[in-house]
């Protein structure tokens, strides 16, 4: 796949969920492999660990100073 096929993935959640969907597509259709989506698939299980770990974190981190209780955004670049 070249360079200018590729196209900029949002680095959110929905993205993520689009990029997975798009290659699910892309299986059934024939245009990729199992081993593609296989990595693809556990490249976004990273993603989604490393969220995961830097929410829990944030959460630590609010408890322990007794801060206001509310979800504040993390960029994930």
């Amino acid at each position: 796949m070249s360079e200018e096929t590729l196209t900029k993935i949002e680095k959110t959640s929905r993205g993520l969920a689009t990029a997975m969907f798009e290659e699910l597509e892309l299986l059934r259709s024939g245009e990729s492999t199992p081993q593609q989506a296989r990595s693809k698939a556990s490249i976004a299980n990273t993603i989604c660990t490393i969220s995961r770990l830097e929410m829990d974190f944030a959460r630590f981190v609010t408890d322990s100073r007794g801060e206001d209780q509310r979800m504040k955004a993390l960029p994930m670049a």
